[in-house]
């Protein structure tokens, strides 16, 4: 057989050894991506949520029913309309999604700079005393922010069924949250004078 004959069939030989290596081999699965820096930019304090968006949302569901005696009787007051059902609905979830903001990893109390309100009032914490209050107790701060988070869903449930009596009972459920979290982390050492009626009795 002639040395050319004999080079071309090593060589056909050799490309169909190394086609059937090939084809055994498998791939190494694609190393996954690094997890990238989180999207989200902290630019407001908690006071600030509470402030702007917490509180003017809760006073507006407080309010939105309600029972008074006047001199003339019982004055009931409840959304009727489409456009007044349609507003407890937006300030429902306003609340609600505004105390998941509160939980987000970083959130300082006061932004950098600034000190609470009600900075000085005997028996209230500073923006760094709440801050290190939290930071001790962190599982009870979500703990408040999901309950809240949940009165809003029932303030949306309510408004949705156009149930006056559910905004009732949701409002009652978000003053004892509210009242619990800012004994806890805001004003724990504040002594609340009781009601005329609740005073002790002089022996």
């Amino acid at each position: 057989m002639p040395n050319s004959l004999r080079v071309v069939k090593v060589l056909v030989a050799l490309a169909v050894a190394g086609s059937l290596a090939a084809c055994g081999k498998t791939e190494p699965p694609a190393a996954a991506p690094a997890p990238s820096a989180s999207p989200v930019k902290l630019t407001a304090g908690i006071q600030d949520i509470m402030k702007d968006m917490i509180d003017p949302s809760a006073d507006f569901l407080w309010e939105s029913v309600s029972s008074t005696e006047t001199a003339q009787g019982v004055e009931e007051k409840q959304p009727r309309t489409d456009e007044e059902w349609a507003e407890v609905r937006k300030h429902a979830l306003i609340l609600a999604e505004s105390a998941n903001l509160l939980l987000l990893d970083g959130r300082h109390v006061a932004r950098e700079g600034k000190q609470l309100e009600d900075h000085g009032t005997p028996g209230n914490l500073t923006a760094a005393e709440s801050e290190q209050a939290i930071a001790a107790d962190r599982a009870t701060f979500v703990g408040f922010g999901q309950a809240l988070h949940d009165v809003g869903v029932a303030f949306l449930k309510a408004a949705e069924e156009r149930n006056p009596q559910g905004i009732m009972d949701a409002g009652e459920t978000m003053d004892q949250v509210c009242e619990g979290c800012h004994l806890k982390f805001w004003y724990p050492g504040q002594v609340i004078p009781p009601l005329p009626d609740q005073a002790p009795e002089e022996k």
